[in-house]
């Protein structure tokens, strides 16, 4: 039995950008410092200027978790009747 394991590279650089973020706020880094930080590192793959924002805030207010929260409906990734045809 073989197992396929995808990792979504995207996905992994919001995670660490998210946790980037996350320290910045810990250790009393401004915003718009941070995001010049994420800039350098991550340069076009650089979360947008709102979602850096968005995600400090979060995080300012007690936020821990990293990851995107659950959220209904079907994943983007899933499979279309339609389409199986």
């Amino acid at each position: 039995m073989v197992f396929w394991i995808v990792f979504d590279f995207h996905l992994l650089k919001k995670i660490d950008q998210r946790t980037c973020i996350k320290f910045c706020v810990k250790n009393e880094i401004k915003c718009a410092d941070a995001f010049r930080m994420l800039t350098v590192a991550y340069g076009e793959d650089t979360l947008d200027r709102s979602n850096v924002y968005r995600w400090y805030k979060m995080f300012s207010e007690g936020r821990e978790d990293v990851n995107d929260e659950e959220r209904a409906g079907r994943p983007s990734t899933s499979t279309i009747d339609e389409k199986i045809n």
